[in-house]
């Protein structure tokens, strides 16, 4: 119990993490969005695991990879909603967002915390650079200004 209670609250940190780079940017999937997808995904990969187990108690077999398909046609279903909404492509980051949040919160639920945050930070370090190629850009002019 102990134990998902830690994937729980990881998944909710991480989740908050991402969503809180969205909601400073003024982006869809912020806070909450992103934070409800890593947790949605975290505890589906729980109950996979609990089902497994209680599976197992009972002498038979059952493949949790299925269970987890699921949830990435889910996530894909939104995805698409997400970008079919948005006018002239807006929404494909915000829809692979999602999708990428996904596996991270796989991985919570299958107690693989260090691998979960490196991938939030390098999803992060993702989101980041359009903003730093927007600056770049911004300077650039400015010294071909100044000749």
């Amino acid at each position: 119990m102990i134990e998902h209670l830690i994937k729980i609250g990881i998944a909710v940190i991480l989740g908050i993490f991402l969503g809180w780079e969205r909601e400073q940017n003024h982006k869809n999937a912020g806070l909450r969005t992103t934070t409800l997808v890593m947790l949605g995904a975290t505890l589906f990969t729980i109950i996979s695991l609990i089902l497994r187990e209680s599976a197992l108690l009972e002498g038979q077999r059952l493949n949790i990879g299925r269970i987890l398909a699921y949830l990435v046609v889910g996530i894909g279903f939104v995805g698409s909603g997400i970008i079919t909404k948005g006018k002239n492509g807006s929404g494909i980051t915000t829809a692979s967002l999602l999708l990428t949040i996904t596996p991270i919160g796989i991985l919570i639920g299958l107690g693989q915390f260090s691998l979960a945050i490196i991938s939030t930070v390098t999803v992060f370090f993702i989101l980041k650079l359009k903003y730093i190629k927007i600056k770049i850009t911004a300077i650039n002019k400015m010294k071909r200004r100044k000749k």
